[in-house]
């Protein structure tokens, strides 16, 4: 096992491509997402359920152990989060490589 940090990121299933060309351009490792996400935050109820998407959330996990890719995953993410809402959670973990 290898140390890393585990990448949480919840947004508006609207903004995923974005996010996704966004993880491409900085170079992270690789993501897994998963789409139609619910729950309740500041910004209100989202469903996992709603037809248009307009209420749906999705989330973006990512595993890196480069702390520069680290750093512009974050500063990255950042401004989609201020506009849109969202949250960003950063943990250490560790990472089974095959």
């Amino acid at each position: 096992m290898k140390p890393c940090k585990r990448i949480e990121i919840v947004v508006e299933e609207a903004l995923t491509r974005r996010l996704e060309e966004l993880l491409e351009a900085v170079g992270a490792p690789g993501y897994t997402m998963l789409p139609r996400a619910s729950g309740n935050g500041d910004r209100g109820v989202r469903r996992g359920d709603d037809p248009t998407g307009t209420f749906t959330n999705c989330v973006f996990i990512i595993a890196c152990d480069d702390e520069a890719t680290i750093t512009a995953i974050i500063e990255g993410v950042r401004p989609l989060l201020q506009r849109s809402g969202g949250i960003c959670l950063v943990s250490d973990a560790m990472w089974v490589r095959h």
